[in-house]
């Protein structure tokens, strides 16, 4: 019993989130052009690399380095 629970739990929980994902999907896409995620490169278990996909919040001429690091970091958002 615990698992149909969980399952349809898991379902309503996906179905609830999916309108957010959409809302962030159309903003990235009518804000700028390019593609909708960016794929972040971390370093997981036994300093293996992997890709991430992340939600692109940034122009995509913009330069590859920290957003600290950048001279004027609000240019390059294309969310604003």
């Amino acid at each position: 019993m615990k698992f149909f629970v969980d399952v349809l739990l898991a379902l309503i929980l996906i179905l609830f989130f999916s309108i957010f994902i959409l809302l962030i999907i159309a903003a990235v896409r009518l804000t700028s052009k390019g593609p909708i995620f960016y794929w972040s490169d971390r370093i997981g278990k036994h300093n293996k690399v992997f890709k991430m996909p992340k939600f692109r919040s940034m122009l995509l001429d913009t330069p590859v380095v920290a957003t600290h690091l950048l001279d004027s970091p609000a240019f390059y958002v294309a969310l604003v």
